[in-house]
């Protein structure tokens, strides 16, 4: 006997939040990328080719966003959910790229022609303070796709921040490799908000159990269920970020009650972990199973 428990979970109504930081985030290209320009500042110009991948990575977000709420297919049995794990982790390896172009382009331009601080400083304090409305919106510990969308616009709010320091020490002092130092460090913090995006996916796509879930602990109250003799196969994995799932045999006792009390019991022990999406085999002592090699 086996039983499939679920719960279905709804959209988090993010298309319109999507479509507004690609627009912003448009319009902000351009604005740094005439600032670059015009104050002939190679960080302004980091920063806006970080914005022209962000782009790309919103609308890949977008879409993946879009796709996994579709309902499941004959052949897409689980639906399309892993295409937000897929898109976080696209994005996450196109902020590495990134990062390596805007690392090399700083070092072969570390002692760059004077630039213009005021230019750099206006273009990067709009740049800052959209980037960072534009971040609040999108945080979600849980969501692959919108963490690594908001590691691009919190990197491309840090960048703008970098920006403004050169542009200070600049005014200040004078001393033109700032504009590359700024470069680096920018393309330090995309390296560094990339990693944790790429660890987590890689996970996910390994069907490792979430790091957050005592498993030992979670078999061990399952096992001590009145009627449940033992508790094997047990399995716990993610499709995307909304929940955990569950799929495991329990072996009875002869003198178990219902199976289906059984079941109960167990489905309202796992709830409590997050896990609304499990299917467990019911077994007796008498039957015997082979072991699958994972």
């Amino acid at each position: 006997m086996a039983d499939h428990h679920q719960h279905h979970h709804h959209s988090h109504g993010s298309a319109q939040g999507f479509g507004r930081a690609i627009a912003v985030t448009a319009a902000l290209i351009v604005a740094k990328a005439l600032g670059a320009w015009w104050g002939h500042s190679l960080a302004l110009g980091a920063d806006a080719a970080h914005s022209l991948g962000d782009v790309g990575a919103l609308g890949l977000a977008w879409y993946a966003d879009r796709q996994r709420h579709r309902p499941p297919t004959a052949h897409f049995t689980f639906g399309l959910g892993r295409l937000e794990v897929l898109a976080g982790l696209a994005n996450a390896l196109v902020l590495w790229v990134l990062a390596g172009a805007l690392g090399w382009d700083a070092l072969q331009h570390w002692q760059q022609l004077a630039a213009n601080a005021a230019i750099m400083a206006i273009a990067a304090a709009i740049s800052l303070v959209a980037n960072g409305v534009l971040a609040w919106g999108f945080r979600d510990p849980q969501d692959f796709n919108r963490r690594s969308t908001l590691w691009h616009v919190a990197t491309d709010s840090a960048g703008s921040f970098g920006v403004l320091l050169a542009a200070a020490v600049l005014w200040r002092t004078g001393w033109t490799p700032i504009n590359a130092v700024v470069t680096l460090v920018i393309a330090a913090l995309m390296v560094w908000g990339g990693w944790g995006v790429v660890r987590d996916t890689v996970r996910v796509l390994l069907e490792a159990a979430p790091a957050s879930l005592p498993l030992a602990a979670i078999a061990a109250q399952m096992a001590a269920v009145p009627g449940v003799d033992a508790v094997h196969d047990l399995h716990v994995w993610t499709v995307s970020s909304e929940a955990p799932a569950l799929a495991c045999h329990v072996t009875l006792i002869a003198a178990a009650p219902p199976p289906q009390d059984v079941l109960c019991a167990l489905h309202e022990l796992l709830e409590p972990y997050g896990i609304t999406h499990s299917t467990i085999q019911i077994e007796t002592e008498a039957e015997v199973h082979p072991h699958p090699p994972w």
